[in-house]
Protein backbone atom coordinates (compact mmCIF):
# COMPACT_ATOMS: atom_id res chain seq x y z
CA UNK A 1 0.00 0.00 0.00
CA UNK A 2 2.79 2.32 0.82
CA UNK A 3 4.26 1.93 -2.81
CA UNK A 4 0.80 2.71 -4.18
CA UNK A 5 0.62 6.24 -2.54
CA UNK A 6 4.12 6.85 -3.90
CA UNK A 7 3.52 5.97 -7.14
CA UNK A 8 0.66 8.26 -6.66
CA UNK A 9 2.51 11.01 -5.13
CA UNK A 10 5.23 11.11 -8.12
CA UNK A 11 2.13 11.41 -10.88
CA UNK A 12 0.50 14.27 -8.70
CA UNK A 13 4.26 15.62 -9.62
CA UNK A 14 4.30 15.02 -12.46
CA UNK A 15 1.50 16.42 -13.66
CA UNK A 16 1.79 19.66 -12.62
CA UNK A 17 5.50 20.27 -13.12
CA UNK A 18 3.78 19.41 -17.14
CA UNK A 19 1.18 22.38 -15.97
CA UNK A 20 4.16 24.74 -14.97
CA UNK A 21 6.03 23.89 -18.24
CA UNK A 22 3.14 24.46 -20.56
CA UNK A 23 1.85 27.58 -18.82
CA UNK A 24 6.11 28.78 -19.83
CA UNK A 25 5.98 27.97 -23.23
CA UNK A 26 2.78 29.53 -23.62
CA UNK A 27 4.38 32.92 -21.70
CA UNK A 28 7.23 32.86 -24.01
CA UNK A 29 4.97 32.52 -27.37
CA UNK A 30 2.80 35.13 -26.10
CA UNK A 31 6.15 37.64 -25.65
CA UNK A 32 7.63 36.19 -28.70
CA UNK A 33 4.63 37.06 -31.10
CA UNK A 34 4.55 40.79 -28.73
CA UNK A 35 8.03 41.44 -30.23
CA UNK A 36 6.85 40.49 -34.03
CA UNK A 37 4.60 42.63 -33.94
CA UNK A 38 5.59 45.41 -32.38
CA UNK A 39 8.88 45.12 -34.34
CA UNK A 40 7.86 46.93 -36.99
CA UNK A 41 6.23 50.09 -35.10
CA UNK A 42 9.90 50.54 -33.14
CA UNK A 43 11.75 50.69 -36.32
CA UNK A 44 9.70 53.38 -37.24
CA UNK A 45 8.90 55.09 -33.95
CA UNK A 46 11.68 57.25 -34.65
CA UNK A 47 14.24 59.32 -32.23
CA UNK A 48 12.98 61.07 -29.25
CA UNK A 49 14.47 64.25 -29.13
CA UNK A 50 14.78 66.72 -26.29
CA UNK A 51 12.07 68.84 -25.83
CA UNK A 52 13.59 72.13 -27.11
CA UNK A 53 10.13 74.30 -25.75
CA UNK A 54 7.70 76.12 -27.95
CA UNK A 55 8.68 79.78 -27.33
CA UNK A 56 7.44 82.01 -30.08
CA UNK A 57 10.26 84.23 -31.33
CA UNK A 58 9.94 87.04 -34.18
CA UNK A 59 9.34 86.28 -37.78
CA UNK A 60 12.63 86.04 -39.57
CA UNK A 61 14.84 84.95 -36.16
CA UNK A 62 16.86 82.03 -36.95
CA UNK A 63 16.64 79.70 -33.98
CA UNK A 64 19.49 77.34 -32.96
CA UNK A 65 17.62 73.80 -33.04
CA UNK A 66 18.84 70.42 -30.64
CA UNK A 67 18.18 68.23 -33.67
CA UNK A 68 18.45 68.26 -37.96
CA UNK A 69 15.36 69.12 -38.67
CA UNK A 70 14.04 69.85 -35.56
CA UNK A 71 11.54 68.97 -33.44
CA UNK A 72 10.51 71.40 -31.06
CA UNK A 73 11.86 74.74 -30.14
CA UNK A 74 11.17 78.41 -30.41
CA UNK A 75 9.59 79.12 -33.55
CA UNK A 76 7.55 81.93 -35.91
CA UNK A 77 4.04 82.91 -35.19
CA UNK A 78 2.55 85.25 -37.30
CA UNK A 79 -0.74 84.45 -39.35
CA UNK A 80 -0.69 83.78 -42.99
CA UNK A 81 3.57 83.22 -42.20
CA UNK A 82 3.64 80.58 -39.20
CA UNK A 83 2.05 77.72 -38.74
CA UNK A 84 1.63 77.34 -42.53
CA UNK A 85 -0.82 75.71 -44.81
CA UNK A 86 -0.51 71.73 -45.33
CA UNK A 87 0.21 70.31 -47.93
CA UNK A 88 3.23 69.91 -51.04
CA UNK A 89 5.87 72.71 -51.08
CA UNK A 90 8.88 72.66 -54.11
CA UNK A 91 10.50 75.33 -52.45
CA UNK A 92 12.02 75.19 -48.68
CA UNK A 93 9.70 76.09 -46.15
CA UNK A 94 11.53 78.32 -43.16
CA UNK A 95 12.46 75.48 -40.59
CA UNK A 96 11.36 77.82 -37.75
CA UNK A 97 7.77 78.02 -39.02
CA UNK A 98 7.60 74.74 -39.62
CA UNK A 99 7.99 73.73 -35.99
CA UNK A 100 5.09 75.74 -35.62
CA UNK A 101 3.14 73.09 -37.55
CA UNK A 102 4.55 70.48 -35.30
CA UNK A 103 3.54 71.71 -31.93
CA UNK A 104 0.44 71.68 -33.91
CA UNK A 105 0.19 67.70 -34.00
CA UNK A 106 1.53 67.81 -37.28
CA UNK A 107 4.03 65.96 -39.27
CA UNK A 108 6.89 67.74 -41.87
CA UNK A 109 8.68 65.26 -44.39
CA UNK A 110 11.83 66.69 -45.59
CA UNK A 111 13.91 65.54 -48.30
CA UNK A 112 17.00 66.55 -49.58
CA UNK A 113 16.72 67.01 -53.35
CA UNK A 114 20.09 66.09 -54.47
CA UNK A 115 19.88 62.53 -52.59
CA UNK A 116 16.27 61.70 -53.81
CA UNK A 117 15.78 60.58 -57.05
CA UNK A 118 12.59 62.61 -59.14
CA UNK A 119 10.33 58.93 -58.71
CA UNK A 120 10.89 59.09 -55.03
CA UNK A 121 9.67 62.86 -54.88
CA UNK A 122 7.26 62.25 -56.75
CA UNK A 123 5.89 58.99 -54.38
CA UNK A 124 6.59 61.91 -51.46
CA UNK A 125 4.07 63.88 -53.30
CA UNK A 126 1.20 61.76 -53.92
CA UNK A 127 1.23 60.66 -50.23
CA UNK A 128 1.06 64.33 -48.75
CA UNK A 129 -1.50 65.19 -51.12
CA UNK A 130 -3.39 62.27 -50.50
CA UNK A 131 -3.51 62.48 -46.55
CA UNK A 132 -4.57 66.54 -46.57
CA UNK A 133 -8.06 64.99 -47.98
CA UNK A 134 -8.20 62.38 -45.22
CA UNK A 135 -9.11 63.62 -41.27
CA UNK A 136 -5.44 63.14 -40.73
CA UNK A 137 -4.53 66.12 -43.06
CA UNK A 138 -1.77 67.86 -40.88
CA UNK A 139 1.22 66.78 -43.38
CA UNK A 140 4.06 69.20 -45.11
CA UNK A 141 6.19 67.97 -47.61
CA UNK A 142 9.09 70.42 -48.25
CA UNK A 143 12.93 70.44 -50.19
CA UNK A 144 15.53 70.52 -47.45
CA UNK A 145 17.95 73.33 -47.29
CA UNK A 146 20.01 73.48 -44.28
CA UNK A 147 22.99 71.16 -43.09
CA UNK A 148 23.00 67.79 -44.53
CA UNK A 149 21.60 65.36 -42.09
CA UNK A 150 22.71 62.04 -43.68
CA UNK A 151 19.57 60.55 -45.39
CA UNK A 152 17.63 61.72 -48.04
CA UNK A 153 14.70 61.41 -46.34
CA UNK A 154 13.61 62.96 -42.08
CA UNK A 155 10.34 62.94 -40.95
CA UNK A 156 9.74 65.10 -38.18
CA UNK A 157 6.58 64.85 -35.49
CA UNK A 158 6.98 67.04 -32.23
CA UNK A 159 9.86 65.43 -30.53
CA UNK A 160 10.30 62.75 -32.78
CA UNK A 161 12.85 62.25 -35.68
CA UNK A 162 12.77 59.36 -38.27
CA UNK A 163 15.61 59.77 -41.25
CA UNK A 164 14.79 57.60 -44.41
CA UNK A 165 16.92 56.24 -46.81
CA UNK A 166 13.62 55.54 -49.21
CA UNK A 167 10.47 57.17 -49.96
CA UNK A 168 9.08 54.30 -47.64
CA UNK A 169 5.30 55.16 -47.28
CA UNK A 170 4.51 52.26 -45.00
CA UNK A 171 7.78 54.02 -42.48
CA UNK A 172 5.88 57.22 -42.79
CA UNK A 173 2.68 56.06 -41.70
CA UNK A 174 3.50 53.91 -38.89
CA UNK A 175 5.49 57.47 -37.67
CA UNK A 176 2.68 59.20 -38.12
CA UNK A 177 0.29 56.57 -36.48
CA UNK A 178 2.24 56.99 -33.59
CA UNK A 179 3.07 60.93 -33.19
CA UNK A 180 -0.13 62.52 -35.28
CA UNK A 181 -1.76 64.96 -32.76
CA UNK A 182 0.51 64.04 -29.81
CA UNK A 183 1.89 67.37 -29.02
CA UNK A 184 1.10 70.63 -26.76
CA UNK A 185 -1.23 72.14 -28.99
CA UNK A 186 -2.64 69.43 -31.21
CA UNK A 187 -6.02 71.48 -31.88
CA UNK A 188 -4.44 74.15 -33.60
CA UNK A 189 -4.93 75.17 -36.99
CA UNK A 190 -4.38 76.27 -40.06
CA UNK A 191 -7.37 74.30 -41.17
CA UNK A 192 -7.56 71.38 -43.18
CA UNK A 193 -6.61 72.66 -47.13
CA UNK A 194 -10.19 72.54 -49.38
Amino acid sequence: MTRRVGTARRARLDWRIVALAGAIVVAIAVVAVAFVIAAPNQKYEGILEPNGGGQHVAVGTMPNYNSTPATSGPHWNQPGIAPMNWGVYTSAVPEPAAVHNLEHGGIVIWYQASKLSADQVATLTNLVNAQVQTSQFKFILSPWTGKDFGHPIAVTAWRYLLYLDTADTDGIHTFADLHYGKSPEPLGGPAQPA
